[in-house]
């Protein structure tokens, strides 16, 4: 006896497809929250093994083998991660030479607050010193817990980061063995779409970070020229650390303002040398908004701000600080992949950027962007292949 399965799908109420729909939305989510130990070292593995593809597959054109190219790639990640590793602790053994510097200027500080809080509220600053030692005494009551969190947020690190390594490894071994994987999954009548989306979904990753990398690089070169015309020290420590920051969307820079207004305000005499870190950033991050990422990214990350926004936060509260790091990428991912659809393609529509009608933005992508368009239809033919 045959089933019509699209009849018993018709016959469906909506209120109850909306109701599956839902449920199994919540419980996918809640599925990667209580795994996110695995699945966060997975989704990182699958990004960068994304953008190192290309790098594997020239070098396998070179006859290199690819075990070999596969370990060459990752290789590539290790020296970049000691490069910032090595690049920040040295920066941070300078700043600790100040510290003699530091204290004396935090002393006057906390003096001062002292005698404005006397002055304002009439606390007398012995019974400030007091509040001071209880909360210090019961953070020290309670400092066994943040101790061991500590610890265990340490262990799952480096327990998260092997896995990141063997998974980024095995991505981008059997890169063409998942690939077919993939095409056995869905129909033949699929395949070609099938094929324009993984060719979209790696061509949106590796446009995104490298477009990101050359933002940061110039709004590093930005805030250091800025904080040292300004006079702070280690003026290139916070401009970088800042411009890293930045890929977290939206909050990364303001993050990456606090340190040095805070050192400013410390190791200077006078407040206009906070004000005016502040004013730097603000401005950098109005030149990054406004001209700098528009230039280079152009229109490969289509993503509205409402979008990218509601993204970051739903990112962070299921994935951490890791899903707010990928929260454009994924979507943009997922904007390929609904684009792919005639079902979700209004899902596309959405979260893409508003149709402009001005002729003058319509047609400019940006130097950089131009550059990558170019780059990427020179290689189409051969990233297909792979």
């Amino acid at each position: 006896m045959k089933v019509d399965l699209k009849h018993m799908e018709q016959g469906i109420p909506g209120y109850i497809k909306y109701f599956f729909i839902l449920a199994s939305l919540a419980l996918t989510v809640y599925i990667i929250i209580i795994s996110r130990s695995i699945f966060n070292p997975l989704l990182a593995a699958l990004i960068v093994g994304l953008l190192l593809t290309p790098l594997a597959s020239q070098m396998e054109r070179l006859k290199i083998p690819r075990a070999l190219s596969t370990t060459l790639a990752i290789f590539l990640v290790f020296i970049v991660l000691t490069g910032l590793s090595w690049f920040f602790s040295g920066q941070i053994a300078n700043i600790a030479s100040d510290l003699d510097k530091i204290e004396a200027k935090t002393a006057q500080l906390i003096d001062d607050a002292k005698g404005f809080v006397e002055n304002k509220f009439g606390v007398q600053p012995t019974e400030q010193t007091d509040y001071l030692k209880n909360g210090l005494t019961n953070f020290l009551k309670n400092s066994s817990s943040f101790f061991g969190s500590t610890l265990s947020a340490t262990a799952g690190f480096f327990s998260g980061f092997f896995l990141f390594l063997i998974s980024l490894f095995f991505f981008l071994y059997y890169r063409s063995f998942l690939v077919s994987f993939l095409f056995k999954v869905f129909e033949p009548k699929n395949h070609d779409r099938l094929k324009s989306t993984l060719t979209g979904v790696r061509k949106v990753v590796k446009d995104y970070i490298l477009g990101l990398f050359l933002v940061i690089v110039i709004i590093a070169v930005l805030n250091t020229i800025g904080l040292m015309a300004l006079g702070i020290e280690h003026a290139i420590f916070f401009g970088v650390l800042a411009a890293i920051l930045t890929i977290i969307p939206y909050i990364g820079i303001f993050i990456g303002s606090i340190l040095p207004i805070i050192f400013a305000l410390v190791t200077k005499d006078s407040l206009w040398y906070p004000l005016g870190v502040l004013l730097i950033f603000w401005f950098v991050q109005t030149l990054e908004g406004n001209f700098i990422t528009p230039n280079i990214m152009g229109n490969q990350l289509s993503i509205n701000p409402f979008a990218a926004i509601l993204g970051l936060f739903i990112g962070g509260m299921i994935l951490g600080t890791l899903g707010m790091i990928f929260a454009i990428p994924l979507l943009a991912i997922f904007k390929v992949i609904f684009d792919g659809s005639e079902s979700t393609k209004p899902l596309g529509y959405l979260i893409g950027s508003p149709p402009d009608d001005h002729p003058k933005h319509r047609k400019s992508k940006g130097f950089f962007g131009r550059l990558f368009h170019k780059a990427k239809s020179e290689k189409t033919e051969e990233e297909e292949a792979d």
